[in-house]
């Protein structure tokens, strides 16, 4: 807030014969004093100029009191106080940028100079190319040579493994065949070895076999004459059962016919009555395994039991129910239709019982059929018992038997032999399916060769990284360029900050995000706007001061090196009551003001000791004894507690 000063004339109070209520200072009694012989002065010389012709002229003189003084004053207002702190430094840049080629090379062009602006992406420096492109094409040719092995593995690799193993199912159904041969005649030598003794032992063998069909024969028709004995007795029994059942069915249906008896209906109601308390037991029985499952004392099993029980107990329940249900009921006409049709089925069955008799006749016919199977075999006995005298057996037989064994053996060798070649030949199956993966690396290198081609000859144009300022050439055209060398060096200018430093007592002011307005002059007069992005905790030794880094916005123009001049925002108190600086006075340590209090038409001095805050930009914060709209004397003019003023405003 302005503060316009007012003059302000000080009263001088008339001397009086008495202790004066105030304790004057001595730097304040002395003008005083001065100021009163002055103005005794100034009367006698006004009373002699009279001659005191005019009658009561010192007593009206006297009459008017002593002069107030004029002052000039300034009210107490509410506002706001801005400190800065003015900073100095230069613009650094986060980012130095050493450029050098990936590849040796010789340098065929050069496109900046020493202190030239770059943008990001910009052709530095090109390279030669001619031996990068003939490596690209070269690499490519290798591609396309390695992909027609691959197609060409692929291509062949089902037919030779198809050819492979079809000759192991060759050679092991050759195999097979030697050995059923071998077995055919290995057969045919033993029984020319049974047929070379005499002829009784394939007689007697027959002989055996005759006696074995008879007994076989006997033991059929034994056989038979059971089964006719249990088909005679399960007839009967059926016929008899179907006989009962029918009576059974039709006695129902009398019964359903009648209607229900108080016997049954008591009877229903005891089955509802015992399975109420059947599925109490099971409810009871589930919840005490509930129980115990939770508590892990029984398994998850006996739970799944009790509740199936339970679940049965239920149904029973409801079955019986239902049963009393219809017994109170009675019978219904569907109930006697099902009734009747019941009847009409057992009588079906007896008919079907009766008609069971005929299996009665045809086990007596298979009795009569085994009983003639046992006399032919009696026939065949009496036959192989005749012709024991009649069997030749030749040596010339045995022989030839022999001999075709032997041959059949060499064959059955020869067919092994053959088939463990196959086998062994198959093993070269896994060598040539992995001749698929191996072409197919071939493929990837040479693929990978490729690429690293294409990537050389992208290593021979050097472009900028980023938006910058080419700071040291160190090649030229013509020159060779080796990797790790260095061809130029970039200042970014994408990421320039200014760098300043503050004293060691404003850093505890100091905090990240603090705006600040910084002048490049050599840039341009208006100011920057930024902020506080870092604080530096290492002081310079000998300065004692501190460095901080403040962020300035991209892409103005801002160069790293140049001087700048900042003001940096430290503190912003709002809605605090400020008094122009110069209105406060200190005396022993104290800061106080003069306050003009209203009194009659005039004013009256009051000495306010307050507590000072901030100050900035002449301003300063009062903290206590002032209110907003108190008018202080501004001026550098010293007052009495209690003087009477006159106020000037601003």
């Amino acid at each position: 807030m302005n503060s316009n000063p007012s003059e302000i004339r000080a009263e001088t109070p008339a001397p009086s014969p008495g202790p004066s209520p105030v304790k004057k200072k001595k730097n304040i009694a002395v003008p005083a004093i001065l100021g009163v012989v002055a103005l005794l002065a100034v009367g006698l010389f006004l009373r002699s100029r009279s001659g005191g012709a005019q009658p009561g002229g010192a007593g009206a003189e006297r009459a008017r009191g002593p002069q107030t003084r004029t002052v000039k004053v300034v009210p107490v207002s509410t506002g706001t106080i801005v400190q800065n702190l003015a900073i100095t430094g230069q613009l650094r840049s986060n980012q130095n940028v050493e450029l050098n080629s990936k590849i040796s090379g010789r340098v065929a062009r050069v496109l900046v100079d020493e202190g030239e602006r770059v943008s990001r992406g910009q052709l530095l420096i090109q390279l030669e190319e001619a031996d990068l492109r003939q490596d690209v094409e070269s690499a490519r040719a290798n591609v396309e040579s390695a992909q027609v092995r691959l197609d060409q593995t692929r291509l062949n690799l089902p037919s030779r493994v198809a050819q492979l193993n079809s000759a192991v199912d060759t050679q092991r159904a050759a195999l097979r065949n030697a050995e059923a041969a071998l077995n055919s005649a290995r057969a045919r030598y033993q029984q020319a070895l049974l047929n070379e003794p005499a002829a009784t032992t394939n007689v007697r063998a027959q002989v055996r076999t005759a006696q074995a069909q008879v007994e076989s024969a006997q033991a059929r028709l034994k056989t038979a004459r059971d089964t006719a004995r249990q088909t005679q007795g399960q007839v009967a029994a059926g016929i008899e059962s179907a006989q009962a059942a029918l009576a059974q069915s039709r006695a129902q249906l009398e019964q359903i016919r009648n209607g229900a008896r108080d016997q049954e209906i008591n009877r229903a109601t005891a089955a509802v009555n015992l399975a109420q308390a059947q599925l109490r037991d099971a409810e009871t029985n589930l919840n005490r395994q509930k129980l115990l499952f939770e508590g892990g004392a029984t398994a998850r099993a006996n739970v799944d039991t009790a509740q199936t029980q339970f679940d049965v107990a239920k149904a029973q329940l409801e079955a019986a129910r239902q049963d009393l249900s219809l017994v109170r009921e009675g019978a219904r006409t569907e109930e006697v239709r099902a009734a009747e049709e019941v009847v009409q089925q057992r009588e079906a069955a007896l008919n079907a019982a009766l008609a069971d008799r005929n299996r009665v006749l045809a086990s007596q016919s298979q009795v009569s059929e085994a009983l003639a199977g046992v006399s032919q075999a009696q026939q065949g006995l009496r036959q192989a018992q005749a012709n024991l005298a009649q069997i030749p057996i030749t040596q010339q037989e045995t022989r030839t038997a022999l001999e075709a064994v032997r041959q059949n053996e060499a064959q059955v060798n020869s067919a092994r032999v053959a088939l463990q070649q196959a086998r062994v030949n198959t093993s070269q199956i896994p060598g040539l399916r992995a001749d698929v993966p191996a072409a197919i690396a071939a493929v990837n290198s040479a693929r990978a060769a490729l690429n690293q081609a294409i990537l050389n000859l992208s290593y021979a144009r050097i472009i900028s990284p980023v938006n910058g300022v080419v700071n040291t050439k160190t090649t030229d055209v013509g020159e060779t360029a080796a990797p790790g060398t260095s061809l130029l060096s970039l200042v970014a200018l994408d990421s320039v900050y200014f760098e300043a430093q503050v004293p060691e007592s404003q850093l505890a002011s100091i905090r990240v995000g603090q705006p600040a307005r910084v002048t490049v002059n050599a840039v341009s007069d208006t100011p920057f706007v930024g902020y506080v992005s870092d604080i530096i905790p290492v002081a310079d030794e000998r300065l004692r001061q501190f460095r901080i880094r403040i962020t300035m916005p991209q892409g103005q123009g801002l160069t790293p090196g140049a001087f700048a001049r900042g003001n940096l925002q430290l503190n912003v108190l709002r809605n605090t009551l400020t008094v122009p600086s110069d209105v406060v006075r200190r005396e022993e340590g104290q800061s106080f003001v003069y306050v003009a209090v209203p009194s009659g038409e005039g004013a009256e001095i009051k000495r306010r000791t307050v507590r000072v805050g901030a100050s900035a930009n002449g301003k300063t914060q009062i903290l206590s004894a002032l209110n907003d709209g108190d008018r202080v004397v501004t001026g550098n003019i010293t007052l009495e507690d209690g003087a009477k003023v006159k106020v000037q405003e601003a």
